[in-house]
């Protein structure tokens, strides 16, 4: 079953009703009724908050990489760039890479300023 909107109903605004209410159906497997009222109200808040103006929603690849990136730090042993560029279907001096933006970044956040 799918949401039901009124077809003069803002068309990003359904987009976001109907990813919440496919995502509450299908992976908290709510009722039809809830899961229609809570993806509603998801969008009426996004409507109340920022209706009117113009927001640009990113793809949040960024977001994406950087997820994907902490978890091939989390799994660096020190001799598995081989094994996490075929995990993750990198070429191995990308994984490299990884690693070392990653420990660096570790290595700044534990230190601290001399001054």
């Amino acid at each position: 079953m799918a949401l039901m909107l009124d077809d003069d109903y803002p068309e990003i605004l359904a987009a976001a009703a109907n990813a919440a209410y496919a995502w509450m159906t299908e992976q908290l497997k709510l009722d039809h009724q809830p899961a229609a009222e809570a993806a509603f109200a998801i969008a009426e808040a996004i409507r109340t908050e920022v209706g009117g103006a113009y927001e640009y929603i990113p793809k949040g690849q960024t977001w994406v990489l950087s997820r994907r990136d902490r978890e091939i730090y989390s799994k660096f042993r020190g001799d598995n760039y081989r094994q996490l560029a075929r995990d993750f279907h990198l070429s191995e001096m990308r994984v490299r890479q990884i690693v070392d933006r990653c420990r660096a970044a570790d290595i700044k956040a534990r230190q601290t300023g001399l001054f």
